[in-house]
């Protein structure tokens, strides 16, 4: 069919407030349509008047004092094709010819070939023509809406033939998005990291959405340009179980020598200059709101550290006997935030772990155990698993610049005694 225009009509899209919408929380119509002047038929065919049709969304009314889901609403139709309508019926193709409603792509274009959006047609008391979907909209989202007065019953052939379709866009107000959820800490906690750094820790202050965070990250250097590929790509499962910590991976085949990546484009971070790590605030948070603010952390770089850790070298600073007090556990450098908490703790002498609070301090060059009942006097252990790494991934033992366990620490975990008198 030819658009309305070209019958010297123009449709021109407005906004105005609907007057069923009252209690569905539409603040306003999301596209209203004034859609005719008078389509003439042939000089045998009357004239069908269309002056008075438009094309609204509105609220269903329901039984309560509130209104009902959006819906589709055509008014104005002439009253002999309304009344066929409503008494005559049609079938669903029937009704989808004569009232079509399609989702707008995102780049705005609406393509008439896809599939009509899934709903009911009926014809209300008042004489309106509804379309409700059998999904609700979604806010924010336009749809297409194809009007094709050619297909209302009851008109002679070669009048149809003579009314153009009209279609408009529609679309429901995004409702005000409440921006809660930010990056509260980031792992290294402190603002010097080696040439190596082997990831960085994100945490947010509730969970996000499962998506691959490397979309929302990147890496400049002091000039503000984008650093190129630096991380291992395929983020999307680098999320802890409850989505509030996202790691970033250097990329390992451009940190360690040797390999084919680290030949070609040498390592993501140089050693002495400045970087920044950034992250975009379109990052879904699990009700898919962004963050509420960007985030930004900066850091300069020092040499690489190839060094394997040395578990003899850290320092205890025991407490007293019947107190709560600390035990503090301090390291020549700082060492990975995760695998600290989790893979360093206590035991008595009989082997039984000491349950209490861990926390690390002094940019992950203390870990701290608060216990959860008074210390009693007598013999314990500082126990360690050999994969506790520092910022550089070298572990207990073993450098992470080889692929095989060295002469390091024999077993799975190492020990350092302690008295508590």
């Amino acid at each position: 069919m030819e658009a309305a225009r070209d019958n010297g009509v123009r449709v021109t899209p407005s906004q105005r407030q609907s007057r069923g919408s009252v209690g569905l929380g539409l603040r306003r119509l999301a596209s209203v349509v004034g859609l005719c002047a008078l389509v003439a038929g042939c000089a045998n065919a009357p004239m069908l008047d269309l002056s008075a049709v438009s094309i609204t969304v509105s609220a269903m009314p329901d039984d309560t004092d509130d209104s009902g889901p959006a819906t589709v609403q055509v008014v104005g139709l002439p009253v002999a094709q309304v009344d066929t309508l409503r008494h005559d019926g049609l079938t669903a193709q029937q009704w989808s010819d004569l009232l079509r409603v399609t989702v707008v792509m995102e780049d705005g274009t609406a393509d008439s070939d896809l599939p009509a959006v899934l709903g009911s047609h009926t014809v209300d008391e008042n004489g309106s023509l509804r379309f409700t979907p059998m999904f609700p909209f979604d806010a924010g989202r336009s749809y297409a809406v194809r009007l094709d007065p050619s297909r209302l019953p009851g008109l002679d052939g070669t009048a149809g033939d003579t009314l153009a379709a009209v279609e408009t866009l529609i679309s429901l107000p995004k409702p005000d998005v409440k921006r809660t959820t930010v990056i509260d800490r980031i792992f290294p906690s402190g603002d010097r990291i080696p040439e190596n750094q082997l990831k960085l820790y994100l945490h947010f202050s509730a969970p996000m959405s499962h998506v691959d965070g490397l979309a929302y990250v990147t890496l400049q250097d002091e000039r503000g340009r984008d650093v190129d590929a630096p991380f291992l790509p395929f983020g999307a499962d680098f999320w802890n179980a409850d989505h509030t910590r996202y790691t970033v991976f250097f990329d390992p085949g451009r940190i360690k020598q040797g390999l084919e990546l680290n030949a070609q484009l040498g390592r993501s971070l140089r050693a002495g200059e400045t970087y920044a790590l950034v992250v975009d605030p379109a990052w879904p948070d699990a009700q898919g709101n962004p963050l509420q603010a960007p985030f930004e952390k900066r850091f300069s770089v020092g040499p690489a550290d190839a060094t394997p850790l040395d578990h003899t070298t850290w320092r205890l600073r025991v407490p007293t006997a019947g107190s709560t007090q600390r035990l503090v556990v301090s390291f020549p450098e700082p060492l990975d935030h995760a695998l600290m908490q989790r893979a360093i703790g206590v035991e008595t002498a009989a082997g039984e772990p000491v349950q209490g609070e861990v926390e690390s301090g002094s940019w992950e060059t203390r870990w701290l155990l608060t216990p959860a009942r008074p210390w009693v006097a007598g013999t314990y252990a500082l126990v360690a698993s050999t994969i506790v790494e520092d910022l550089a991934g070298n572990q207990i033992g073993t450098s992470f610049e080889v692929t095989e366990r060295g002469a390091g620490p024999h077993g799975e975990t190492v020990s350092i005694p302690f008295e508590i008198r």
